[in-house]
């Protein structure tokens, strides 16, 4: 299942240790027996590691010589993200040992090649001469596990940051493209949730759903409607992630944000005024919204998941926030 990092942070397996630990535990003990394919592999990486050939030996051939960028300089392009980063425990292990294992296939054996290079994006603006990147757009989790598969051969992780590998290269004209690039480039890969793809949507025109701050500060350029349900499930389940609150997953609780604003929409017209253009003329109204509801979270998610009645857990937990806010913002729950 795929997860969300706490943090916006650097692709560092340091940072996903935690998360990670059984295809590391798994890497590590292929790659320590005495005899058998993993161990002619460590030996085979130190060799390529000191003659330079990493790229010739562990990816697939190509024709052009294409880019080279380090691991290191992947890992930091967390750096120009617009949304939170989502990792996926299950394609790392796949990269290491599914059909195409590199540490050992399916079924025995191995994979010589890393099938598909990384591949990362620029946003390049040539009238205003700016250009933005790179961030990964396909291969986040094959990042980590080049660098699951380094550790496990005794690499130590000052010389898997200065590691160059090819990576393939576009360049897309808006953030909005990049994102569509993202879901599109990943499509069979693994299954984006409805969370995820609804955030990667709305991340553009400046607006950022990193975390809440991020958030808070670009609100108001929300180019429509989508923007501020993405914003609002954006910023629930960044406060369930930040206070530790995992009766639900990551997604559900990015729906309960959806469900929060849908809620306040059908029951709310202040002003004479929809509640979307309401909320528009002063975007601070939302944040204090999101506020009201993130105070609210611990309480709601005990009653929520305390309801044993038939229901989305998201749709339980929305129901029980949207009569605290409409309390505290002096709206109709």
């Amino acid at each position: 299942m795929a997860i969300n990092a706490n943090m916006n942070t650097s692709y560092a397996l340091s940072n996903f240790e935690q998360v990670l630990a059984p295809v590391i535990d798994r890497a590590i003990a292929e790659m320590n027996k005495e005899k058998g394919g993993a161990a002619v592999l460590k030996r085979s990486i130190v060799e390529a590691l000191q003659a330079g050939t990493f790229i010739s030996k562990f990816q697939v051939r190509k024709p052009e010589p294409g880019r080279q960028m380090t691991i290191g300089e992947l890992c930091e392009s967390y750096k120009h993200e617009t949304t939170l980063q989502v990792i996926d425990p299950s394609a790392v292990e796949k990269v290491l040992f599914g059909p195409d294992g590199l540490i050992r296939k399916a079924g025995g054996g191995r994979a010589p090649y890393l099938m598909e290079d990384i591949e990362v994006g620029y946003i390049k603006d040539p009238i205003a001469g700016q250009v933005i990147g790179p961030v990964i757009t396909s291969g986040r989790n094959r990042t980590l596990a080049l660098q699951v598969m380094l550790r496990a051969a005794g690499v130590a992780d000052s010389g898997i940051e200065i590691l160059p590998i090819r990576v393939g290269v576009i360049e897309v004209a808006s953030a909005e493209e990049l994102q569509r690039r993202i879901i599109s480039a990943n499509t069979g890969s693994r299954d984006f949730s409805r969370a995820e793809t609804r955030e990667r949507t709305s991340a553009s025109g400046g607006l950022m759903l990193l975390d809440r701050d991020h958030i808070q500060r670009t609100i108001a350029l929300a180019k429509d409607e989508a923007a501020f349900k993405a914003a609002m499930g954006a910023w629930i389940k960044d406060a369930a992630l930040s206070n530790g609150l995992n009766s639900l997953t990551p997604a559900q609780y990015a729906d309960t944000g959806v469900a929060i604003w849908n809620g306040l929409v059908k029951t709310n017209r202040p002003e004479g005024k929809t509640f979307y253009s309401w909320i528009k003329a002063d975007t601070l109204r939302f944040v204090q919204i999101a506020r009201v509801a993130e105070e609210a979270l611990p309480m709601a998610v005990t009653s929520a998941t305390g309801n044993k009645s038939a229901g989305p857990l998201a749709s339980k937990l929305a129901k029980v926030l949207l009569p605290v806010i409409a309390n505290r913002c002096s709206l109709n729950a």
